[in-house]
């Protein structure tokens, strides 16, 4: 295998395939949720073997979406931002959609077993630093995802400092440290009081019955999910140093499944992350460079990109959609044939409302925000001191 050149010289590459494997990643979290309705997809050998084998579907996601956005900010820097312009455009990207789908999720199921100030904290992204389910698991769920994102966003320009400061040599010895490092947050988490457990609200979920405390900290609390984003940082900038060894992405996809596989049978505190985190890892550079190198393929198909465009759009809508069919179905059971039609129907709509989403609030707000900021600081203009 030979190491991948990358100029770094040149404006960084857009990621077509990345881009659509993002969808792919969203597509997991939708059947994680599908499998916690069992109204929906009632019981039986089938939907309990879907169950079975999705129940990490949404950890990993979530996993997934972390290291990528570190690798993705990491390999689309702009050198000359200053810290206020680059929190902005990312909360541009972010707010608009989150505030939608709060108001929506608020008029349709209210706070929800929330109280007031958790509804307030999650409007204000904040909600994932509650270790309580009724903050950071809010209103619309996946919200919490944002909080620990802007965190990101926060101490981005902090560790893109530290990270330039780094010898290309020592990339990997220190990508190597922060692997380590998720791989012991377990055994941390171990030694935190039990606390509450999850109760009846999550009888259908993997986190029934577990403590509350160790699985926010594990999978929640922003400053340790920001090791997976600093790990894909780290993984971009081994890339453009021409430190990747060439590893072939297909090899790398079947390491991934396999350690997704292996993950059901491990004890819920690996699940959430530390299971599958370096396969991860190891595949969103080797999709990267296959874009370096013109070799696509299906990933980055007009399509299939498209449908990453509108991925996070998706990842918003799909579980108030779920919620709502969950509601209406109440207690009562479809037969087989119609469950699956519904759940179809519920994953078609909500492709359609994410597309909805993307084109009436995500999309034009991001570029009316991007010819603002033209017309503010023309190309060539004095700016203020950069960030990095």
């Amino acid at each position: 295998m030979e190491s991948v050149k990358i100029d770094v010289r040149r404006p960084a590459s857009r990621l077509q395939s990345l881009t659509g494997l993002r969808f792919l990643a969203a597509l997991l979290v939708f059947g994680f949720h599908l499998s916690l309705n069992r109204h929906l997809l009632g019981e039986g050998s089938l939907p309990d073997a879907y169950r079975g084998l999705l129940k990490n579907a949404g950890w990993f996601g979530v996993t997934f979406f972390f290291v990528l956005s570190g690798f993705v900010l990491t390999w689309s820097v702009r050198p000359r931002d200053t810290y206020r312009e680059f929190v902005a455009r990312r909360l541009v990207k972010i707010y608009p959609n989150h505030l939608v789908t709060f108001v929506i999720a608020f008029a349709l199921f209210g706070l929800a077993g929330a109280s007031a100030l958790e509804a307030v904290g999650n409007l204000a992204l904040l909600h994932a630093w509650v270790p309580r389910d009724t903050s950071f698991f809010s209103i619309n769920h996946p919200s919490w995802s944002l909080s620990t994102e802007l965190f990101f966003y926060l101490m981005f320009p902090a560790l893109w400092f530290g990270l330039r400061r780094i010898p290309d040599r020592l990339l990997w010895p220190v990508a190597g440290l922060v692997m380590a490092a998720i791989l012991v947050l377990p055994a941390v988490a171990g030694l935190l009081p039990a606390g509450e457990v999850f109760g009846e609200a999550h009888r259908n979920s993997p986190l029934y019955q577990h403590s509350m405390h160790q699985v926010w900290f594990l999978y929640a609390f922003p400053p340790v999910r920001l090791l997976d984003f600093a790990l894909g940082m780290l993984m971009a900038s081994i890339v453009r140093a021409g430190r990747w060894p060439g590893l072939p992405a297909l090899p790398v996809a079947g390491l991934v499944l396999v350690a997704y596989l292996v993950s059901l049978a491990q004890p819920l505190e690996y699940q959430l992350n530390a299971s599958f985190v370096i396969p991860i890892a190891l595949l969103i550079p080797a999709v990267a460079t296959l874009d370096e190198r013109g070799r696509g393929g299906l990933l980055g198909h007009p399509r299939v990109v498209l449908l990453g465009e509108v991925s996070f759009a998706f990842y918003m809508v799909h579980d108030i959609l779920l919620t709502g069919l969950g509601r209406l179905l109440g207690p009562h059971t479809p037969a087989p044939g119609i469950g699956l039609l519904l759940a179809v129907c519920a994953l078609v709509v909500s492709i359609g409302a994410a597309w909805v989403l993307y084109r009436a609030v995500e999309s034009p707000l991001t570029r009316a925000w991007a010819r603002r900021r033209a017309r503010v600081v023309p190309l060539g203009a004095e700016r203020a001191p950069a960030m990095l």
